[in-house]
């Protein structure tokens, strides 16, 4: 589903992006003991074990270090630490030059970490402990044992006459770790984990759950993917589009602000509400304008401009493998769908499954597929399908300008793909990530055709 980007979006801002405002830094004392074992120095002397944590950017680089500490004879040393925003950083151990391990460790302000280990064997002896690393303890035994339920569940273990008091009990346990352990990120992902849990059998109680985890940035995103849907479903637009509005209204963070505005003229695009998105879209430039925003804004804009449902599908023409020419044209009459990704793309091909059952049922009613291959090599695209059953036209590699069809069509995630009716009208642009919604497109394009769903 589109949101599901922006969900992500949303939920990078607490636990990996840094706000764009530059807030006053936080702080928190690191400190602990490395000991080294006698088999290994004899000596007692401990000394020199340096403990580093360190921020990456977008590249994976590294490019700041915000922690540097070297243990005394004793293996102790202590530091105070400042950083952005609570969240996970990288902490590196080493002694003369060599790198001994590294791990995760969540920074969070006025919550001191202490970290003991022993070296060598430090994954068996380092023990992390701090308000943040206990509460996401429980969380991960909580989350393990609901793990083995769910395996035993799938083997038949459990009779269906108790699935749904087990599925309480444990979104329960999940809520009682996020009232145990008050703002922190493990508390985030429980509510998350037991809203999930409860949305299967009582809606209202998951809408009440995430209400009382508001406004915490993490949850806003919680509240996109879970809570949305279903208000959208059960109040209809208007009720969903205010529910956003909430949503800005509550936070105190301008990129999560500008995620759920983001996430609104989405909606209102994908609504085929034009006029009403193209107006939102200008809001939205007026307010932002870092080059983030406007990328985004201009790859919007062209998509409410010429991909936007309701208009007319670009001009397009390819040769397929089997030596048939295909356009825009020559499908008048027919409801189809346009692929365009490399076969490569690990999404298309988990993808690629769902749409042969898609295939089979829907071409009973007309529906054809095509796919447009970005992949630079022809043996590629032969890979693909050695183990895999070629159901429908694939585009021959050089029979179609590739910069051509990603600038015409937008691509910018792929798998992208193009619903289309039978008067050339595009029904839906889908991108990644909302290949479920491809059969409500097609339910609508054949509804008046006796659709089979």
């Amino acid at each position: 589903m589109r949101q599901f980007a922006l969900y992500l979006l949303v939920a990078a801002s607490i636990l990996i992006a840094a706000c764009s405002n530059e807030p006053k830094p936080l702080q928190t004392v690191v400190k602990g003991n490395i000991s080294v074992a006698d088999s290994i120095d004899s000596s007692g002397d401990f000394s020199g074990i340096e403990i580093s944590i360190i921020v990456r950017d977008s590249s994976d680089a590294f490019s700041d270090t915000l922690f540097n500490e070297q243990t005394d004879a004793s293996g102790s040393f202590m530091g105070t630490v400042q950083f952005p925003e609570k969240r996970y950083f990288r902490m590196f151990i080493s002694r003369n030059g060599t790198n001994l391990g590294n791990l995760g460790v969540i920074l969070a302000e006025n919550d001191t970490v202490t970290l003991n280990a022993e070296l060598p064997g430090l994954d068996q002896t380092l023990t992390l402990s701090s308000r943040e690393h206990n509460a996401m303890n429980t969380f991960l035994r909580v989350d393990r044992g609901f793990q083995r339920v769910g395996a035993f569940a799938r083997s038949g273990a459990i009779p269906d006459s108790q699935m749904l008091d087990e599925v309480k009990k444990w979104s329960d346990l999940y809520w009682e770790v996020f009232e145990k352990n008050p703002n922190t990120i493990a508390s985030y992902l429980a509510a998350e984990k037991s809203a999930g849990i409860v949305s299967s059998f009582d809606q209202e109680k998951m809408l009440d759950r995430i209400d009382a985890a508001l406004p915490a940035d993490y949850m806003i995103s919680v509240a996109l993917n879970i809570a949305k849907p279903y208000i959208a479903q059960s109040r209809g637009f208007e009720a969903t589009s205010d529910y956003l509005d909430s949503l800005v209204q509550i936070s105190a963070n301008e990129s999560v602000q500008e995620a759920i505005k983001r996430d609104k003229i989405m909606m209102y695009f994908d609504s085929s509400r034009v006029k009403e998105a193209k107006t939102l879209l200008a809001k939205y430039e007026e307010q932002y304008s870092s080059s983030e925003s406007k990328k985004w804004a201009r790859r919007i804009r062209y998509d409410l401009n010429y991909l936007a449902p309701g208009v007319l599908i670009p001009d397009f023409s390819f040769i397929t493998m089997e030596g048939d020419t295909v356009s825009n044209t020559s499908l008048a009459g027919d409801v189809y769908i346009l692929e365009i990704s490399p076969f490569a793309n690990p999404e298309y091909q988990n993808d690629y499954d769902r749409t042969l059952i898609i295939n089979e049922i829907y071409k009973n009613y007309g529906l054809k597929i095509f796919t447009v291959p970005l992949d630079e090599s022809p043996l590629t695209v032969e890979g693909f399908f050695e183990e895999r059953r070629k159901a429908w036209s694939v585009a021959e590699l050089g029979s179609f300008d590739v910069q051509d069809m990603i600038q015409k069509f937008n691509v910018v995630q792929v798998p992208t793909r193009f619903l289309i009716d039978e008067n050339g009208v595009l029904i839906r642009k889908y991108e990644r990530g909302e290949f479920e919604e491809v059969i409500q497109g097609l339910n609508k394009a054949f509804d008046n055709r006796n659709s089979p769903s």
